[in-house]
């Protein structure tokens, strides 16, 4: 399964993204912001790519340029629980700051709500992530305050934000 928008295609990781991971994976910024593992290894990068591969709908892609096929990021959409899915997301530190981040945000979203029916979509980040807020806000998710210690990051449980996405409040130019 691909999606895509106006300058990208969401697909599957493949074998030959596992070296890209690891080393986009390194960025402290990722490590910092996402539940990845911390250090990041090589083989956390396959065992990643062979998860996503296992589940029969996919749910985790790699965001690639449409027209260079550069890739940009990771986007995943959990469904747990099914009536109110979650969305993840990072950006390789030389795609950041193109809306890249907002525009795969929007297209999953779209494939969630059209698609797969979903009532709602979480987003949850890091207290502090900020350029994660702007890209939620951007897509219009709708701010609804601070969890005390329920995201595990570089080993410890840190406090988040979270918001939500009605299907009505999605932006609409995915």
């Amino acid at each position: 399964m691909i999606l895509t928008s106006r300058r990208l295609t969401l697909r599957r990781p493949q074998a030959d993204d596992i070296d890209w991971v690891t080393a986009e994976a390194q960025d402290p910024e990722i490590q910092r912001n996402t539940t990845i593992p911390s250090p990041y290894h090589r083989t956390d990068a396959e065992h990643f790519v062979d998860k996503a591969n296992t589940d029969e709908m996919p749910k985790t892609f790699v965001i690639t340029h449409t027209h260079t096929g550069q890739r940009l990021g990771v986007i995943s959409l959990h469904q747990r629980p099914k009536h109110a899915p979650s969305v993840g997301y990072w950006i390789g530190k030389n795609a950041r700051g193109q809306g890249i981040a907002t525009e795969a945000l929007a297209r999953i979203c779209r494939w969630a709500v059209d698609d797969l029916g979903a009532p709602i979509i979480v987003w949850t980040a890091n207290v502090g992530n900020e350029a994660s807020r702007a890209v939620a806000v951007k897509t219009g998710f709708k701010m609804e305050g601070t969890l005390r210690l329920r995201i595990a990051s570089q080993g410890r449980l840190r406090d988040c934000w979270t918001g939500s996405l009605l299907p009505e409040e999605l932006i609409r130019n995915t």
